[in-house]
């Protein structure tokens, strides 16, 4: 052990005794004056605040501190009236100076401008509360692949066929919904599992031909290959990652007729309010029009 090391031990030693010995003296103290039974959080506090020093000055100014501290509450709970009436100022100094400070802090948050929200915070908690109302899935939510809607409220939205690391989603709005999320991660480490299994299964396979192959030339014959069990489980996890790619396939065409059928609909309902509101000054201008020949026939008349 160093030579640093070693004095930082002691000192940590030296100070932890030093802590121990004031609050046992604290316990020692007469009952009264009140203000003497705040006199072990002080302690408690002070240590605290200073139990990072690392200055050698700083660290013997403490210590020394501290004994002249624990003499005064000796002297204090043998009797000494001047040591009690020391303690009582000492700790009256402190809640004052405590009051001041938070009474400086309420004074300057009073002054300081509250920093109004920007923007970008005011989307992220709303992005934030968004995915805490979306960790599951509504009751009443219809398959996404049940869409195109034929009727809907305002604009409509048309979905975007994202990849999500080689598995298709919808996505209708940002942010995603987090049971989303979760779907598709679960899916990512399912096939990642079954990636793994395979790759660590063909590793297998030429090790138990191996065994097979020395087997037949030491003429040691057993009821089954030890590659026969390799090559069942590789079969069976090479079905599983091609059954699960074709059903990857399948859904993303799916999603695609729906996002093609979805900007169909939004083209046709478009072209509607383009020649809605095409209509609307026209028959505006005949209904003007009809209202000034009827002043004019007035007029006349």
């Amino acid at each position: 052990m160093s030579a640093t090391r070693v004095r930082l031990t002691i000192i940590h030693l030296t100070a932890l005794a030093l802590y121990r010995a004031l609050l046992r003296q604290c316990a020692k103290l007469p009952h009264s004056p009140s203000e003497l039974k705040a006199c072990k959080p002080y302690i408690q506090n002070r240590f605290n605040r200073y139990k990072a020093l690392q200055s050698p000055s700083q660290t013997a100014n403490s210590l020394k501190a501290g004994y002249e501290a624990l003499d005064l509450l000796y002297s204090a709970s043998q009797g000494d009236q001047n040591g009690v009436q020391r303690i009582r100022k000492l700790i009256s100094e402190s809640e004052s100076a405590k009051r001041q400070k938070s009474e400086w802090h309420r004074e300057r948050a009073k002054v300081i401008p509250v920093k109004p929200v920007s923007r970008k915070e005011l989307k992220k908690e709303a992005n934030k509360r968004y995915r805490i109302l979306t960790a599951k899935r509504h009751p009443n939510a219809t398959s996404i692949l049940a869409r195109p809607r034929p009727v809907v409220n305002g604009k409509r939205r048309v979905p975007v066929l994202v990849n999500a690391r080689g598995f298709p989603f919808l996505l209708i709005k940002k942010p995603q919904p987090k049971f989303l999320s979760a779907v598709l991660d679960s899916k990512l480490k399912r096939r990642w599992k079954r990636m793994e299994r395979l790759k660590r299964l063909e590793s297998e396979l030429p090790m138990a031909r191996d065994e097979d192959e020395w087997d037949l030339l030491t003429g040691h014959k057993e009821d089954a290959k030890w590659s026969g069990p390799v090559k069942v489980s590789l079969k069976e996890v090479q079905g599983q990652i091609s059954e699960g790619d074709r059903k990857t396939k399948e859904l993303a065409q799916a999603m695609w007729k729906v996002v093609l059928e979805e900007r169909k609909l939004a083209e046709q309902e478009e072209k509607q309010r383009v020649e809605q509101a095409g209509k609307q000054p026209t028959e505006e201008k005949g209904t003007l029009s009809a209202g000034q020949h009827d002043m004019k026939q007035s007029s006349e008349g």
